[in-house]
Formats: C-alpha cells, sequence, structure tokens
C-alpha cells in the first residue's frame, strides 16, 4: 500500500508524510512499514490533541498538524531520529522515552523544560504522557507522546499568587479596614484592621451584625441594609467617598467611621463581588462642626494656592487687600489701598479692559461676574506682573452694594506659556529647515504626531500619508532592519536614548541609509507617552555605479537604458575579461553579470572578484532551466543574489537597491579604521604607551609604574590620546585602537601596524 493511501488526509503533517523520501531513513518505504505504525499514525493524524510519535530503533519522528505550534522556530522534523529534534531537553525527555520503549507507560503534568524553538533558551512547562506503542509481535516498536502546552497557564498561576501575595502583604500596611466580598456578601479577605469589628458577613446582610452598624439620612431616619455600601456595591454602584456609620465593637466602644464600596469581577463568569473600606473618622465627626467654621482652614486652603481674597464696597469704594495682594501692587504689607491706588498699577495697555469688566459686574441687568487677566507695574518696585481675578458683586434694590473676589499672582505661569510658546516657535523654525527628518511617535496609538518636510525628499513621498497610516512607517523599513528598529523603540519606552542606522525602501525602488537618533519624550508625570527622532540621510551618493557586464549588445544596451532611468551611473563591459582588467579601479557600486548564454561557466567573475579581495557585490541574471541547485552555485561562487529569467524590472531594481546597501556598513567601518589610524599616527611615544596600557585594562598608577610615569602625569597623556582618536569614553578608544589594528608590541613602545614608529 502507498503512502497516499495509507494516509488519506491528516492536513499539513498528512501531506508531508505522504511526500516524503522515507526510503532514506532507517523506517524504508511506508509500504513496508507494520500495521501497528500505520495505525498508530492513522490515529495521530486524526487527532486534533497534540500528538508526537517515535518509531523504531533510531526513534524516527511524526507528529500532526496540532504539534506544529510547539516546534516554535525549529525545522520540519519529520523523519528525523528525536534526539536530534529535542537536543536541549533529551537528558530529560530521553530517560522517559527510553521506559517507554521497555514498556512503561508515563504522566508528567506541569513539567518543566527549557526550549531552544525561538532562537533562544526558553522556560516552559508541559503536562504529557508517553505510551508504549506495540507491534505485531508484542514487543514495543513506538513511542507515542500526547502533549500539552502548560507555559501560559503556570506563568498566569505564578503571576496571580504573586499578585495576592502582594495584595495581602498591600492590605496588612494600610492603617484602615479593607475587606473583599463575595456575591453572597461573604468576607473573603480582610486585613487585622477590619478584622478587630468581628465581621464575617457584610452588616446589610447579617441582621445581627446590622444592629452594631447605625447611619443615618441627612433626616435623621436609620439608614436601610439595602442602602448601605457593600449592599450597593453589589448591586454595582460605587460609593465614594462613604457613607458614615456609628459602630459598636465587640468591646462595647463606639467609634465613628466611613465606609466606602465598589463593586469588581475577578472574571466575567464569576458573580459581581465587592471591595469596601473601613476608615476610622472619630475625631473628625466630633469636631467636624467646628472645622466647618473655622478661619483658620479657610486661610490654610487660601495660602495653599496663593490666593488673596479682597473686598470692594462699590458705594464708598473702599478697598480691603491682604499683604500678598498688596505685594502684587509693588506695595508693602502697611501700605492704604484705594481705587487710585488700583487703577495707578494698571498696565496703561490693559487698563481699558479692566474698566470694562469693572463697568459690566456693576451691572444690576448683567450676572454681576467678574473675571479677567491683566497685567501690573509695582508702584514700589517697577516689576511687571500678571494677575488673575474672579469675583462677585452683590445687588440690592438694583444697585451694587458688595463686592468679593480673590486674585492670583500668575507671572509664572504667563512667562512658562510664553516660553512654550516661544520654544515652540523655535522648533517649528528649526523642523522646517532642517535637513534631517524630525518625528514624533505617540506610543498609544502609534500614530506620528509629526513629520519635519524634510521627510519627503529622502522618503519620496507626502507626510500626510504617513501621518495617517500608523502601518505605513513600518513598511519604509529595509525587512532585515526592521527589528533593530523596533528594538530601539522599546528601549526608549524604558527611557534609553539610542542611534540606529538602517534602510528604507521607498515606493520608487530606492534604497536609502539612514541613520536615527531615537529618544523618549515624557509628559509633565515624567511619564514616558511619545518617542522622537532625528533622521538623517547617510546614503553615499557615490555607491550609485552599476557595472553592466554583457556581451549581447541588445541585452546591455536595454539593461543600461532601464537602470539610467533609475538613476543609476551604468557602465557596460562587453566581456569578463575587460571587466577583470578594470576592476581593481573602479569607484565603489555593484556588478550586474548576465551569464544566460555561458551557464556556470560565465561565474568567472565572481569567484575572481572574491579571491582578489575586491568588495564589489555581483548580482547575477541567469537560467536555471528547473534546477533548483543552480542558484546554490551561483552564491558559493561569491554573487550576492541571482535573478533566474524571466525576472520582472521591480526585482531588478530591489536585487541592485540591495546589493549597493550592503557597501555601505563596509565603507563605514573603513572610513572609522582610518581615522583611527590617522589618530595613532599623530601620537607621541609617551602616549602609544598609555594606550597599549588602557587596551590591557589598567589603571591610570598601573601605567605609570609600568612606563615610570606619575598617575596624574599618565591622566594628561589619556587625555590626548582621547582626544586623538575623537572619542570620550574607554569602551569607544577600545572600539577604534582595535579598528585600526593597533597592537602592543613589546618590548618597546606601542605602535600601530602600518604607521611609521618614530616620535612625531
Amino acid at each position: 500500500m502507498s503512502t497516499a493511501e495509507a494516509f488519506p488526509d491528516g492536513g499539513i503533517m498528512g501531506e508531508r508524510m505522504r511526500t516524503h523520501d522515507w526510503a532514506a531513513t532507517p523506517l524504508g518505504p511506508a509500504d513496508t512499514w507494520p500495521q501497528s505504525l500505520r495505525t498508530a499514525l492513522s490515529i495521530m493524524l486524526s487527532s486534533a490533541f497534540p500528538t508526537y510519535l517515535a518509531w523504531g530503533p533510531e526513534l524516527t519522528s511524526f507528529y500532526n498538524d496540532a504539534y506544529i505550534p510547539i516546534m516554535g522556530d525549529k525545522p520540519n522534523s519529520l523523519g528525523r531520529p528525536f534526539p536530534e529534534v529535542w537536543p536541549e531537553v533529551w537528558d530529560t525527555i530521553g530517560t522517559i522515552t527510553e521506559r517507554a520503549m521497555h514498556g512503561e507507560a508515563s504522566y508528567f503534568e506541569d513539567l518543566p523544560l527549557t526550549l531552544m524553538r525561538k532562537g533562544y533558551p526558553e522556560q516552559t512547562w508541559f503536562s504529557f504522557s508517553y505510551s508504549p506503542i506495540r507491534e505485531e509481535t508484542g514487543a514495543v516498536g513506538g513511542v507515542l507522546c500526547t502533549v500539552h502546552e502548560t507555559t501560559e497557564r503556570v506563568r498566569v498561576e505564578a503571576a496571580l499568587r504573586e499578585s495576592e501575595n502582594k495584595l495581602a502583604a498591600i492590605l496588612e500596611q494600610l492603617p484602615v479596614g479593607v475587606g473583599l466580598v463575595d456575591p453572597e456578601g461573604n468576607i473573603v479577605l480582610s486585613n487585622q484592621v477590619l478584622q478587630q469589628y468581628a465581621l464575617e458577613k457584610i452588616p446589610s446582610r447579617d441582621p445581627m451584625q446590622g444592629e452594631h452598624w447605625r447611619s443615618y439620612t441627612p433626616e435623621g431616619q436609620r439608614l436601610s441594609p439595602s442602602d448601605y455600601p457593600s449592599a450597593r456595591a453589589l448591586r454595582g454602584e460605587t460609593v465614594v467617598p462613604g457613607v458614615d456609620f456609628l459602630v459598636t465593637l465587640p468591646n462595647g466602644q463606639e467609634i465613628w467611621t466611613r465606609v466606602s464600596a465598589a463593586p469588581f469581577r475577578k472574571t466575567a463568569q464569576e458573580g459581581l463581588g465587592a471591595v469596601f473600606v473601613v476608615q476610622v473618622v472619630e475625631r473628625e465627626k466630633r469636631i467636624e462642626q467646628a472645622l466647618r467654621e473655622s478661619q483658620v482652614r479657610l486661610q490654610a486652603a487660601i495660602d495653599l494656592v496663593g490666593l488673596s481674597p479682597y473686598t470692594w464696597n462699590p458705594v464708598t469704594g473702599a478697598l480691603d487687600w491682604d499683604a500678598r495682594l498688596k505685594a502684587m501692587w509693588g506695595l508693602p504689607p502697611d501700605a492704604r489701598v484705594d481705587e487710585e491706588v488700583f487703577l495707578s498699577g494698571m498696565h496703561p495697555e490693559d487698563r481699558p479692559r479692566v474698566e470694562a469688566a469693572i463697568a459690566q459686574c456693576s451691572d444690576p441687568a448683567g450676572p454681576g461676574t467678574y473675571a479677567i487677566e491683566y497685567r501690573v507695574i509695582g508702584i514700589g518696585d517697577g516689576v511687571e506682573r500678571w494677575v488673575s481675578t474672579q469675583g462677585q458683586t452683590t445687588f440690592e434694590h438694583g444697585r451694587p452694594v458688595a463686592f468679593i473676589g480673590a486674585a492670583l499672582d500668575i507671572t509664572e505661569r504667563k512667562r512658562a506659556e510664553a516660553a512654550l510658546r516661544e520654544s515652540e516657535e523655535r522648533f517649528r523654525q528649526f523642523a522646517e529647515n532642517s535637513s534631517s527628518t524630525l518625528w514624533i511617535l505617540n506610543f498609544e496609538t502609534m500614530n506620528l504626531e509629526y513629520l519635519s518636510p524634510a521627510f519627503e525628499p529622502v522618503w519620496g513621498e507626502p507626510r500626510e500619508g504617513v501621518l495617517g497610516d500608523p502601518s505605513r512607517w513600518n513598511r519604509f523599513l529595509y525587512p532585515e532592519d526592521r527589528e533593530r528598529a523596533r528594538g530601539a523603540l522599546e528601549r526608549v519606552r524604558l527611557g534609553e536614548i539610542s542611534t540606529e542606522e538602517f534602510r528604507i525602501i521607498r515606493q520608487d525602488g530606492v534604497v536609502r541609509w539612514i541613520r536615527n537618533t531615537f529618544f523618549p519624550i515624557r509628559d509633565a508625570q515624567g511619564q514616558i507617552r511619545r518617542a522622537g527622532g532625528i533622521a538623517q540621510d547617510i546614503t553615499r551618493q557615490d555607491g550609485r555605479f552599476v557595472y553592466v557586464v554583457d556581451g549581447e549588445e541588445a541585452i546591455h544596451r536595454g539593461l543600461s537604458r532601464f537602470l539610467r532611468d533609475a538613476g543609476y551611473r551604468v557602465r557596460v563591459f562587453s566581456s569578463g575579461k575587460s571587466f577583470l582588467e578594470a576592476a581593481p579601479a573602479l569607484a565603489a557600486g555593484c556588478i550586474v553579470l548576465d551569464i544566460c548564454r555561458d551557464g556556470a561557466g560565465g561565474l568567472v567573475i565572481p569567484r575572481e572578484l572574491k579571491a582578489r579581495r575586491i568588495g564589489l557585490p555581483v548580482v547575477v541574471l541567469g537560467d536555471a532551466k528547473g534546477d533548483v541547485s543552480f542558484g546554490v552555485q551561483v552564491m558559493k561562487a561569491g554573487a550576492v543574489d541571482f535573478l533566474p529569467v524571466p525576472y520582472t524590472p521591480d526585482e531588478l531594481l530591489a536585487a541592485v537597491a540591495s546589493a549597493l546597501a550592503s557597501t555601505h556598513e563596509e565603507d563605514e567601518h573603513n572610513q572609522e579604521a582610518e581615522r583611527g589610524r590617522r589618530g595613532i599616527a599623530e601620537m607621541s611615544e609617551r602616549e602609544r604607551e598609555v594606550l597599549a596600557g588602557l587596551l590591557a585594562g589598567k589603571t591610570n598608577k598601573e601605567i605609570g609604574r609600568d612606563i615610570g610615569l606619575s598617575p596624574r602625569t599618565v591622566e594628561t597623556h589619556r587625555a590626548h590620546v582621547m582626544q586623538r582618536l575623537g572619542v570620550q569614553t574607554l569602551s569607544q578608544a577600545v572600539l577604534v585602537a582595535t579598528s585600526a589594528g593597533f597592537q602592543s608590541p613589546s618590548p618597546g613602545p606601542n605602535v600601530p601596524q602600518g604607521v611609521d614608529t618614530s616620535e612625531t
């Protein structure tokens, strides 16, 4: 029986089993398999439960569709030995498998395993059973493993336990009584403060306790238990700031408390519960009347916000100001004030508005309100201040007879607003005229809130389309660079500032290199709500050379025209020989090599470039004639890309752009190395000795002892070394010196490779 007949369905893995080359495995062709294996596989493939089967002495692997997610990023393991599929946990499951192969079934619940299925060690938990599968002879032929990954549940349960422990610890630290109530009114959790009330149920559900908890309406009537805060919370209401109760404690003492409550649900399936808080307010209740009447409390509130209450008599013109309000006019605390003093301190430009506002609030036909902001110039000190004031006029018989108001010095606020406007204008002018692209991203919506005009010439499209589409920005990113850019954003969420270089692909197919500085933007509470960035186009324009190598004139003429229209500078070579002769002197760029006529014999160019270490990437165009391995030959020869004919114009442009972009990082590294070599060449012998000591990880004191200098003199040389290398930190100095090939010869002074050893 064929594989297709034996396993007519089974989803993805059934199809893979039918097409797998079983003859190349220890099991041999499928038509030779024992019926016991076929039956086990039929059961496995038909199961919706994750199932794995290992068969034979080599433990050849089978698994069903439900098991695929457990594999993660591991390659297709069908037909491979079980130990090769899961080598990282074989120390654990190998023993279990061996027992199963000897006829012993096993079951494990929440077994911890560290897997390598996503490219990194991952702590997981599984519940599974290993069952022996016997052949027709009665011997064990294989092991059937049914698996259920419980990682998420184990983590959630651990987090829940931790959360509950933290909650209990927090509750015990609170100075108020706190309790959690189930839908039946039972108190399921309470802290020690609440336990002194000896409650098992909330008073509204326990008539005996209800007699010890008494509350009253404003009319003096006893509050009904159905209106108690916990009872209302169980109906879905939130009762804040709460209801006052006179409570009789178990020892007979009576105290005043304030009870607040709110509803909650652990899950959508559970009934409505409640949380309630009991706060002792004995002192507040006993003296609240005195506090309401206390001018001290009123004055404390006024001082807290910096308000200055004042009165004005519209009939006599008399004013009553406190010392804070007089200071706004630049007057001493004992200064006499009247309407003339008030108006004389007014800023001339604001006085007409103030007089109009006074007339309006004095008009019996109006609401009598007065609210205005204006400037004053201190009478005694000449200081300009901003004042915000509000007040209300009292009328009798259609005439204004009294006015009470409050004034606040808002000078700092006004200055801050002016500074903000000035800052925003400076930012706008900078952003509008900068060649770098400035952007702001909202982390909550992942929308770009701002893009400067420099975006359009670099990215090649209008800002409006990107600002309105949060996914468009991500689609610009070169696929291989997306993870690095996302990682930079995640670091910004943590408060870090980072600079990354990545590529973008414009709609016209052009690839550009971007250097972007990512930084966090905090709100007034210090929370990181947004990310900002400054993006610079660092694409090297001299890397846009394309060298076309093709002996067929009609073909290379068409390629040349197409590439020039795309913005590239094109040079044609009619033979590989002529190209290789010129290659050492060519500018940075990439090669488009057509080998359609020569086949694999035309790969001499990438091989020669690779052998000579000439950094010109090669894009090969050719006819593979259906041979999949041909593309592998091309890449092994040294090409960076292979386009089998026929290919589309977009595919060619993408391949050329990618090849040119790949030279950017190497150029940057070479430039840094060259800067480092120049800096080292300018150093004195002593400076090189100090640099060698720094690379060896020595302190200033240790370096000075080695070369006979004081630590202070070493510090001076060290500063010169950092300056010549153009760095600020020791780690940067190590990177630059290493890139420049600096070594520490012994004996004698440290001398970089390839530089003059004479002291400068």
